[in-house]
């Protein structure tokens, strides 16, 4: 292997691959990125087996040839070199990297790249294209409000369904829900749909943010593989991941239909009100009270720890006067990922799920989103 590359681009393909990367595993090969010097460019591949990154770079190639690395360390060293050309040549067990037109070198064992794993090819026919900023929104709207537990697998993913119509990507870990639609055929999608894990689609939403072409995304027949094929200008990526096995929940038998009390506010006043009073929250409910009185509307927290506090928020409100109790932390990742001047918040009662809604249209006229959040039993919560 010999081939020019300029420091940046290097840095970039291995930056990104190091995402599928393990941090521990028994299997060293699991801790290195493969090196694969083709015609046109190089190819560098991370992988977990459960995910795997694959960006190509074009460059200048001398001599075809591939090397496995120690991933961390190698873009360790490889982000902190001078901008410019880098030489990259294998010699006889070690990659060789030679930068600022010959004033250094670094030289790092490898491993059998023979034995690294191989890039999953994905068989089948549903393949669905979407444009990549449209792709990352949809991601930034559903994938945060996913499971980390591993009790229930099924939540620690997005589905992503829909039909001719419409691409649907929801995400919830029963203590709140976000649901992101864009209407118009996308193909093959099925209402039953694909779970896909929700740090893919975390990582592949940066990609897709700076797409330079729609982000084709391809379905294995046996629906287990998902592949993500992205266009970062010339650049292309490549993730793969394993999908999460079904059944996901009936999402929409929990989505209100009748709450009849609207709460309407800023967005940023009520992020301001409740990251404030939220710092006197306990720690581990991160319990915060919405108190509807008189047609006013307050936030406010208290513990025997951290004191107590209270804001005053402008608002419209309707309805009788109400109590409830929220998770501040999940109210929040909410309110962010709503990108309307206002919110309208649909309530019922202190212990029935409320929905959190933009206020007028979003700036795509194709797309909707929809947040619901469980409440918090506040003991002298009224309504």
């Amino acid at each position: 292997m010999d081939l020019t590359i300029q420091q940046g681009d290097l840095a970039f393909a291995v930056g990104r691959a190091l995402g599928s990367v393990q941090q521990k595993s028994a299997n060293p090969l699991l801790g290195c990125v493969l090196l694969e010097a083709e015609k046109n460019g190089l190819r560098v591949t991370g992988t977990d087996l459960d995910v795997t990154t694959s960006v190509f770079v074009p460059c200048t190639v001398r001599t075809p040839g591939s090397s496995a690395v120690l991933a961390r360390h190698f873009h360790e060293v490889v982000r902190k070199m001078p901008a410019g050309a880098v030489t990259v040549a294998q010699s006889g067990t070690q990659c060789e990297l030679r930068y600022g037109d010959g004033k250094g070198w670094s030289r790092f064992q490898t491993s059998p790249y023979e034995e690294f794993p191989r890039i999953p090819e994905i068989k089948g026919d549903l393949s669905i294209a979407l444009d990549g900023p449209g792709l990352a929104r949809m991601i930034e709207r559903s994938a945060y409000a996913s499971s980390e537990e591993p009790a229930r697998p099924q939540l620690n993913g997005v589905l992503v369904h829909g039909d001719e119509k419409a691409v649907v990507f929801v995400a919830t870990d029963g203590h709140r829900l976000a649901l992101a639609r864009r209407r118009g055929a996308v193909g093959g999608l099925t209402k039953d749909g694909v779970i896909v894990p929700s740090r893919v689609l975390t990582s592949v939403g940066k990609f897709a943010a700076e797409a330079s072409s729609p982000v084709e995304m391809r379905i294995a027949d046996g629906k287990n593989h998902i592949g993500f094929l992205i266009n970062v200008g010339e650049f292309r990526v490549q993730v793969f991941a394993r999908l999460i096995e079904g059944p996901y929940p009936n999402y929409s038998q929990v989505i209100p239909k009748d709450n009849p009390r609207d709460l309407s506010v800023a967005r940023t006043d009520l992020i301001e009100a409740v990251d404030i009073v939220a710092s006197h929250a306990d720690s581990n409910t991160q319990q915060i009270r919405f108190s509807l009185r008189g047609g006013k509307f307050s936030v406010s927290s208290a513990t025997a720890d951290f004191g107590a506090g209270e804001q005053s928020v402008e608002a419209e409100y309707e309805g009788e006067d109400m109590e409830i109790g929220y998770n501040a932390k999940y109210l929040l990742q909410i309110l962010r990922s709503l990108p309307t001047e206002r919110v309208k918040v649909s309530l019922k009662t202190a212990l029935s799920a409320g929905v959190v809604e933009p206020v007028g249209a979003l700036s795509q006229a194709d797309e909707e989103m929809l947040c619901l959040i469980m409440p918090l039993r506040l003991p002298d919560a009224v309504g």
